[in-house]
């Protein structure tokens, strides 16, 4: 690469190029409008919140940990978007061609190129989504003055977590690029969370990620800390690492012959579904690293509450009602690599299409979420009775979950996470059905018999509404294509 391509001038011109394509992206997705109003709508449901818990006698310090929960959390999810592969954004967007993928054409370094990406996703979300949250600390510090100072502090906190989660993600994928196994990584971070917490240190480590909790000292040094496991990450990162290539049998015949479905599409249809999970990046794991990390910070979030006020929730209703969220992101990666566009050269029709998606999601998403309820479960030593509720809970909500946002988002889940009125639908449809349930899950603690039976009959009643919405998302989503809308 030429100096001058390295120049100060250049590096700033690829900046603005590409924080201009991710606004032009998304405002092509969104309609504009839609995106526009997103962080309104965030600052809205953020001050909301936080307003209710403040009145159910919540501490400002546990909403303040949990806003970097979230922070946190969706830093890790963002860390692999420079790591897309083009296949599934065109199956969004259709074809195009991305300024990250530019190196391959021009004299331009891959590594250069996707740290000035990374540089430039930690920006845009940290305006989009981060800035929107630490509304909140208006409501918290309660003074019309201190209100400015208090929000753009707030914002520097919970940027430098998402930065922090980010640069966990990036470092996680560069290791993986260096031949490093994925169950290998996944054990390390199981053995050190395990010890972490057996030890006593977790809340320590946890403590960490709350830079506006501590000292100047401990925030400068996560801010060092990011950038020092980003750039180790970026220099480890081996841009021209590939699958390594594998001779398979027919495993499409084997696996379509073996699921009792009938005679009809529905056994090709799925077998697909799984086949092309199990054979993108990652395979079947996915779905089982993005529900650990969901129960990992939430059991970090519950055992901070305790710490702090002394209540604990019911473990089996608390996890069993937070663990169904783990539906939309199990349904986002059965159709990560698949559009329904390429469905329509099949002579099959698109309800064919969003039954087998339903019952590909019932054979992923129920280990999915079983296997850390159970440890939960176990973990937090719920009762019997409330085991049995947050059960029929979790499997109630998954398909209630899963449901709601086939029905609102058809084969695109991903779309209305910046989409203002999609949003708001799916965030008014999750709280009808989590936040009375968490309340339960906090006020009555162990459930009471009545309390067990109205949250049971509540699971099953939310499961029967999330069949009948998946079941008519197929013919809501043909007659749309049929009209072209």
């Amino acid at each position: 690469m030429s100096t001058a391509s390295r120049s100060p001038r250049s590096t700033w011109r690829l900046f603005a190029l590409l924080l201009r394509e991710e606004w032009r992206l998304h405002t092509q997705l969104f309609g504009g409008w839609r995106f526009v109003l997103f962080p309104v709508v965030i600052a809205a449901l953020t001050v909301g919140a936080t307003v209710a818990l403040l009145e159910t006698g919540t501490a400002a310090g546990t909403i303040v940990t949990g806003l970097h929960v979230l922070a946190l959390g969706f830093g890790l999810y963002s860390g692999t978007a420079g790591f897309a592969g083009s296949d599934m954004l065109e199956n969004v967007f259709g074809r195009l061609s991305l300024v990250l993928s530019t190196s391959t054409t021009l004299p331009l370094s891959r590594r250069r190129l996707l740290g000035i990406f990374l540089v430039k996703d930690a920006l845009f979300y940290a305006v989009a989504f981060v800035l929107p949250m630490a509304v909140a600390n208006a409501v918290l510090v309660g003074e019309v003055s201190a209100a400015p100072v208090a929000i753009g502090t707030l914002w520097l906190s919970l940027s430098l977590s998402f930065a922090a989660g980010m640069a966990l993600t990036v470092a996680m994928i560069a290791i993986r690029t260096r031949g490093i196994p994925t169950w290998a990584i996944a054990g390390t971070i199981v053995v050190v969370a395990g010890g972490s917490w057996l030890t006593g240190t977790a809340r320590d480590g946890w403590a960490l990620f709350v830079p506006i909790e501590g000292s100047l000292a401990s925030a400068l040094g996560l801010a060092a800390g990011t950038v020092l496991v980003g750039v180790a990450s970026l220099a480890l990162y081996d841009p021209t690492y590939g699958r390594p290539s594998r001779t398979a049998g027919d495993r499409f015949a084997r696996l379509s012959d073996s699921l009792p479905l009938g005679t009809d599409n529905s056994s090709a249809l799925v077998s697909k579904t799984l086949l092309d999970l199990a054979r993108s990046s990652g395979g079947v794991a996915k779905p089982f690293v993005s529900a650990a990390i969901l129960f990992a910070l939430v059991a970090a979030l519950v055992g901070v509450v305790d710490s702090i006020t002394g209540i604990a929730p019911a473990p089996g209703i608390f996890f069993g009602g937070v663990l169904g969220l783990t539906a939309f992101t199990t349904y986002n990666w059965l159709t990560q690599f698949d559009s329904l566009e390429a469905y329509l050269t099949y002579p099959v029709s698109i309800e064919d299409v969003f039954r087998a998606k339903r019952i590909a999601f019932v054979l992923v998403g129920a280990p999915t979420v079983a296997v850390p309820y159970l440890a939960a479960v176990i973990w937090f030593e719920a009762t019997v009775l409330d085991a049995v509720v947050g059960a029929l809970l979790l499997a109630g909500y998954a398909l209630y979950y899963y449901g709601l946002t086939v029905y609102i988002a058809g084969f695109d889940p991903n779309e209305f996470l910046f989409d203002a009125v999609r949003f708001t639908m799916f965030t008014v449809g999750v709280g009808v059905a989590l936040v009375p349930t968490l309340v339960a899950g906090f006020v009555v603690v162990p459930p009471s018999g009545t309390v067990a039976l109205a949250l049971g009959i509540a699971g099953v009643g939310f499961g029967v509404v999330g069949v009948v919405l998946s079941s008519r998302a197929g013919p809501r989503w043909e007659k749309r294509y049929q009209v072209g809308g």
